[in-house]
């Protein structure tokens, strides 16, 4: 009796010890019929160590058969630290994937079973990875944060708290009116879609969390998830991307770069209410508002990266800084034609002086040369005398009689000279519009003390005069200087101002004026 017993236990042994080696040689072979018995009554860790008895964590599930579902949902804890310069956002988001490893089923309860994360390193999980990722790390205080929760039927949930350093290709022509996708993409190193497939767990459900976040300078307008394939030199990968739209917050770069650059032009409209005769203050508001809006240029561009193209805020930029550099102009403009009028004024009152000066030199040289004829030659000068008397009707010449006085023309002039020097010494920028006065005579070589006007026999500011025409041989001939001077004088090429104010008036109104329609023009193309 006992050596029957004996043999019945060696062959109960024998059979135990057949099952666990066929269970350790064919892996892929379990089934809910060989699901392992898991009593909660049993030592924790003897249940987990009978669990992963013959478990090979280098094998994914169905080795050999059909491809493992793997699906995937995450929750985004943060969008921070969107950089324009790097082109990248750090996100920070807790990843789950979901797939069924039949050789972890157990019998013996209901409950699923929440594991340490250290116990990863014993099992079989898919080796996702970010494929824009510049940097990533998964956060290990206190604990490295993972989570591993096995259920009945050998269903697998592993969870990580992550986060990574995305890239996201940004297109900054509409800078800061613009709108930017990016998106983070995720994808199997090493299975191809023959071993391992992916897909979201919910479909743009999978995604949670975007609804409380805030950000600092975007709003969040929509999201997407995409399921597609990707073909490498090594086979074909599933691929799960997920996109959003970020729309950008514009009250902060009004109060920092527009609102600025526009009252710095305004400013710089406020030399055209200054005296032009106030060089000083005119120049330093120039140039103040210039270096001021260089200034405004070089701290925007800080934020952005060296990119070829032109951006929005480049446009805006640009133009307000044109606008106080043409102020700047308009100022050289005003001063320039207020000194070439001072200048022309001088020289005409010089030239006025210097030809009066010889008229009277000349009228004073003849009289003493008719004083000296009288002297030497006095019955001579007598008959002179009485030739210029006047006469009566009857012909002969009246005694006591005056000679006839000179033409006044020689007053009039005086009196021209006199006012205006008198207007150049008030006003230097004066312009009298009253047409200027003849020139003044020059004296003749004869017996009579009355000037006469000798014409000129060169050229003018319209070319040859009269006289000049009628002697071809006086003529000056015309060299290449006088040509281009003609030219720029011609009355379509020249704009004559009546006065330096002028500018100053239309520039009050033009200025506003042109550069309100230029903004109304920049923010209805940038913002439709």
């Amino acid at each position: 009796m006992a050596f029957s017993c004996r043999r019945v236990y060696l062959c109960l042994c024998a059979v135990y010890v057949f099952m666990d080696v066929s269970a350790a040689t064919f892996p892929g072979s379990q089934n809910n019929s060989s699901a392992k018995f898991f009593s909660t009554t049993t030592p924790t860790t003897s249940a987990i160590e009978n669990l992963l008895k013959g478990y090979d964590r280098n094998l994914r599930p169905n080795f050999g058969g059909p491809a493992v579902d793997v699906l995937v949902s995450m929750q985004i804890a943060s969008i921070d630290q969107i950089s324009e310069v790097d082109l990248d956002y750090t996100i920070t988001v807790f990843l789950r994937q979901y797939w069924r490893d039949n050789r972890l089923q157990y019998t013996g309860t209901n409950k699923s079973l929440s594991l340490d994360g250290r116990l990863v390193e014993k099992l079989w999980v898919p080796d996702t990875f970010l494929v824009n990722s510049k940097s990533s790390f998964l956060h290990r205080v206190t604990v490295d944060n993972r989570l591993i929760r096995i259920e009945p039927n050998g269903n697998i949930l592993y969870g990580m708290r992550i986060t990574a350093k995305i890239a996201c290709p940004m297109d900054l022509r509409k800078y800061p009116l613009d709108e930017q996708n990016c998106t983070m993409e995720l994808e199997s190193y090493g299975y191809t879609t023959n071993e391992v497939t992916y897909d979201w767990k919910n479909g743009s459900a999978s995604v949670q969390g975007l609804l409380n976040l805030e950000l600092s300078q975007f709003t969040l307008v929509s999201y997407d998830t995409v399921l597609t394939k990707e073909v490498y030199e090594t086979g074909t990968y599933a691929r799960l991307s997920f996109s959003f739209l970020l729309c950008r917050n514009i009250l902060y770069f009004i109060l920092q770069t527009y609102l600025p650059a526009i009252l710095l032009v305004i400013v710089s409209w406020v030399s055209f209410w200054i005296n032009h005769e106030s060089v000083p203050a005119r120049i330093a508001l120039g140039i103040t508002t210039v270096l001021t809006m260089t200034t405004v240029i070089t701290g925007a561009k800080h934020s952005l990266p060296k990119i070829s193209y032109i951006k929005a805020i480049d446009v805006y930029l640009g133009m307000c800084f044109l606008f106080t550099f043409a102020a700047l102009l308009e100022y050289a403009a005003v001063n320039f034609e207020a000194s070439s009028r001072t200048r022309r004024e001088s020289k005409g009152t010089r030239k006025l002086l210097q030809k009066m000066k010889s008229a009277k030199e000349g009228s004073k040289k003849e009289g003493n040369e008719e004083g000296t004829k009288a002297k030497r030659f006095p019955l001579m000068a007598k008959k002179q005398a009485v030739k210029e008397s006047p006469k009566d009707e009857n012909g002969t010449a009246t005694e006591n009689s005056q000679p006839a006085p000179a033409p006044p023309r020689q007053v009039n002039c005086n009196q021209a000279l006199k006012r205006i020097v008198l207007r150049t010494t008030a006003d230097p920028n004066h312009v009298d519009r009253q047409p200027p006065p003849p020139p003044p005579p020059e004296p003749q070589h004869n017996n009579s003390t009355n000037v006469d006007q000798v014409e000129d026999l060169g050229q003018t500011e319209n070319g040859p005069t009269p006289a000049a025409r009628k002697r071809p041989h006086l003529r000056k001939r015309p060299t290449l200087s006088d040509v281009a001077k003609r030219v720029v004088t011609n009355r379509s090429f020249n704009i004559k101002v009546k006065d330096v104010a002028t500018i100053d008036k239309y520039s009050r109104v033009l200025f506003p004026l042109t550069f309100a329609l230029l903004n109304v023009a920049y923010w209805i193309g940038y913002l439709t």
